[in-house]
């Protein structure tokens, strides 16, 4: 995290003039207290890493059919003179957009999403450097449409959703200032904000009071995994429906199995599985939950009390996706798709399948790069993505939380 540092130097034998400098360095320290102060480093150094990692790491020798070398060269003056860390970012966006292809991202430190990849990749950011991976938050994502900011994603369990936060709610202002991601909530952990919101587009903005948390990147999206597991009575149906934020690990997987084998989610007559927004990294292998078994076991107990077991689930399952479904996950949906398991609802996946390697930089930053381009089936995925077998929209902005894409879903399984 970003931190101010003060050095006071106190000349002795003038005591009124000391006390009076201290005082005033008191006061400076309260008024830049829950501040973000902006990180300063070297922008023409951090520039020519990432050009220098693209030219030499990006799967694309061809570089997408640019000339990279002159095309960073113009980018290079805007980066260079960004007037803050923001600016900066955005002017590396700009110019890592030119070669067209996912994975390839500059995230900045002040992007929740650089503390949810570091919390990924283990290898670049041990656990021995939490630092790296946790960040004061509320538990969202947010996306900026026509110059506002929209909830787009609301963590199950974390303080916005247990505030009230809703998907769309518009995000007038973090305690009466312009909300960022970041800067509105660090060093603030265990202190309440108000959240100004809008539901309606022409309604009054209405204020939420949420407790920032110190959300650990490596640990939220399993928790929330857990607590968005829920059944839905539909008519005599039980249908469980679960979020998988990030599959970017066995541990989602087998949080996931241990839900809808054993646990709260087992006893279910369908299910839901959400794949939507996140992060990818789903193993192929783990599609097999939704196969045919390919043995049934069953066990009696000396009562008479018998159970059957056979590994994999069994009963209907339909599988919802969308533009923030990406990677291993758009990998998972195609060979559900293949195999018949279930319907897939919702929209499009990302169209984002290449494998991407995280390139830590001297600032602290990342720069997420492609490596490797990927086939499925002999099909390239990349700017293509996974059709719905339902395609049902759900628009962001003012959507008070409305799911049709989720309804869609259960409306088939219920059936």
């Amino acid at each position: 995290m970003m931190k101010a540092k003060i050095m006071l130097i106190c000349i002795l034998g003038n005591w009124r003039r000391w006390l009076f400098v201290c005082v005033l360095v008191l006061l400076s320290v309260e008024n830049i207290r829950g501040q973000v102060v902006e990180s300063k480093f070297d922008q023409s150094h951090v520039f020519d890493e990432v050009t220098t990692a693209v030219r030499d790491e990006f799967w694309d020798r061809e570089f997408s059919n640019i000339d990279w070398q002159a095309t960073a060269a113009g980018f290079r003056k805007r980066a260079v003179n960004a007037n803050s860390h923001d600016e900066f970012a955005e002017v590396m966006n700009e110019l890592l957009g030119n070669l067209k292809t996912s994975h390839t991202y500059f995230f900045a430190t002040t992007n929740p999403k650089h503390f949810q990849l570091l919390g990924i990749f283990q290898t670049v950011a041990p656990d021995s450097q939490s630092d790296r991976f946790t960040f004061d938050g509320i538990g969202v994502d947010t996306k900026t449409i026509d110059g506002k900011v929209f909830v787009s994603s609301v963590f199950e369990g974390l303080p916005a959703d247990q505030a009230g936060l809703r998907f769309g709610d518009e995000i007038v202002a973090i305690n009466s200032t312009p909300f960022h991601p970041i800067g509105s909530f660090d060093g603030k952990s265990g202190q309440e904000v108000d959240v100004a919101i809008r539901r309606e587009k022409n309604g009054q903005p209405e204020s939420i009071q949420v407790r920032v948390a110190s959300l650990n990147g490596r640990t939220m999206f399993e928790d929330a995994l857990e607590n968005s597991a829920r059944i839905i009575e539909q008519g005599d149906r039980k249908i469980g429906y679960v979020h998988v934020w990030s599959y970017a690990g066995a541990k989602y997987h087998e949080r996931l199995v241990q839900l809808v084998l054993w646990g709260k989610l087992s006893a279910c007559d369908a299910l839901v599985v959400d794949l939507r927004d996140g992060w990818g990294g789903a193993s192929l292998d783990y599609v097999n939950l939704f196969q045919k078994p390919l043995v049934e076991v069953e066990s009696r107990r000396r009562d008479g009390e018998t159970s059957n077991y056979s590994g994999v689930w069994g009963k209907p399952v339909a599988l919802l996706i969308n533009a923030g479904t990406t990677s291993g996950k758009e990998l998972y949906a195609f060979a559900f798709q293949k195999h018949q398991l279930g319907p897939l609802v919702g929209t499009t996946s990302a169209g984002a399948v290449v494998a991407g390697r995280c390139i830590p930089l001297s600032n602290g930053d990342v720069l997420y790069l492609a490596v490797a381009d990927l086939r499925i089936d002999g099909q390239r995925l990349e700017g293509v993505g996974v059709r719905p077998d339902y395609s049902v929209d759900r628009p962001i902005p003012f959507a008070n939380g409305a799911d049709g894409q989720l309804d869609k879903a259960i409306e088939l399984l219920a059936q």
